[in-house]
């Protein structure tokens, strides 16, 4: 009892140390720590409150000729999940979207094994949709043909649903793609035309955009083909046109961007505060917007902290896990506690 006793007051006191350095500072110091365990290149951007906080490091072009810049594009992997969400959400406040319907009642060619499947479940990844994480190399010449979303369906449903719809949690891009086609479907328009033009126009995000640009920063890869080791030096990851970016991930986005949508997602101006409760449901105390995102030479993070006025973005053109563990360590910070930097484990690149 002793020995608990103790361990709170020491937790509370380092809590309270840190609570008594300047958050600008204590996010620079955690920073560089977490970059001292793992090499990072890329951008962090930080709120909360009046607290700003920028830090950029690394080059965005494999010649180290390029410096980042607030509206460097980034691919975000997974966390353009977050443009899907938030396209349902703007249909879900016209009264074009229920979360609760059965996806079939969007897409009645998808087969009768799919009609337990809500809308809610496929945003929290509880459907049992095929996951789609690791590259099929079967599905490439599907994919790569695929000019919408829609023409992505038949693909999904000839896999078979991998649990009971509700009955568990499992990351699947396969559900995310699906909520793609189920956009176009209620809006008349490509998944792409409908973000361009009701989330980034609408929101001045400029610099986010589905295909690269001149600017954008060039994701860089230790990975080398089979029976290979690992580069010494990152290198421009290969592009495959099938793996192009849709509704489950790799727009593009700038930490200038990603900030402007933060600011209205603590706020109520672009979705309400009901349409968010609802649409963002898979919540953590205290209540947290968004995710992280890895693939090749990419890995992203966007967390928004409504109810503390906070949050934090943090982009990345290098392999996992760098972008990811930087915005563990900083999360903290961000809500007052200590910083968590830490080396990455053993268990290797994590896709999403």
């Amino acid at each position: 009892m002793k020995q608990s006793i103790l361990g709170l007051t020491i937790l509370s006191l380092a809590n309270w140390a840190v609570a008594a350095v300047p958050i600008e500072r204590a996010l620079a110091d955690c920073v560089a720590e977490q970059s001292k365990l793992t090499a990072f290149s890329g951008v962090v951007v930080a709120s909360k409150g009046k607290a700003q906080y920028f830090h950029k490091s690394g080059f965005a072009d494999a010649n180290e000729k390029r410096a980042f810049a607030r509206d460097t594009p980034f691919r975000l992997a997974s966390v353009g999940k977050v443009f899907t969400q938030l396209a349902l959400g703007t249909l879900l406040q016209n009264g074009k979207l229920k979360l609760d319907a059965s996806i079939r009642d969007y897409l009645p060619e998808l087969p009768e094994s799919f009609a337990a499947i809500t809308i809610a479940q496929l945003l929290a990844h509880r459907s049992g949709v095929a996951s789609m994480t690791r590259p099929d190399f079967a599905d490439a010449p599907t994919m790569a043909g695929a000019k919408t979303a829609r023409d992505l369906v038949a693909l999904i449903a000839a896999k078979p649903l991998s649990f009971e719809a509700g009955s568990r949690e499992e990351y699947s891009n396969g559900g995310y793609l699906l909520l793609g086609a189920v956009i176009e479907a209620i809006s008349g328009e490509s998944y792409r035309d409908y973000v361009a033009k009701h989330v980034f126009k609408r929101l001045g995000m400029k610099a986010s955009s589905f295909e690269p640009g001149p600017n954008a920063a060039t994701p860089l890869t230790r990975m080398a083909g089979p029976g290979q080791p690992p580069a010494a030096k990152p290198q421009p990851r290969i592009e495959f046109p099938e793996f192009k970016a849709s509704s489950a991930g790799d727009a593009l986005s700038s930490a200038s961007d990603l900030e402007r949508l933060a600011t209205v997602l603590v706020g109520d101006q672009f979705l309400s505060a009901a349409v968010k409760k609802a649409l963002f449901t898979h919540q953590t105390k205290p209540w947290r917007i968004g995710q992280a995102g890895g693939s090749v030479g990419s890995n992203t993070g966007f967390w928004v902290y409504p109810d503390d006025q906070a949050w934090l973005v943090v982009l990345s053109n290098f392999d996992p896990p760098a972008g990811e563990l930087m915005g563990q360590a900083l999360q903290p910070v961000l809500l007052g506690q200590a910083c968590k930097a830490s080396a990455p484990s053993s268990a290797g690149m994590r896709m999403r």
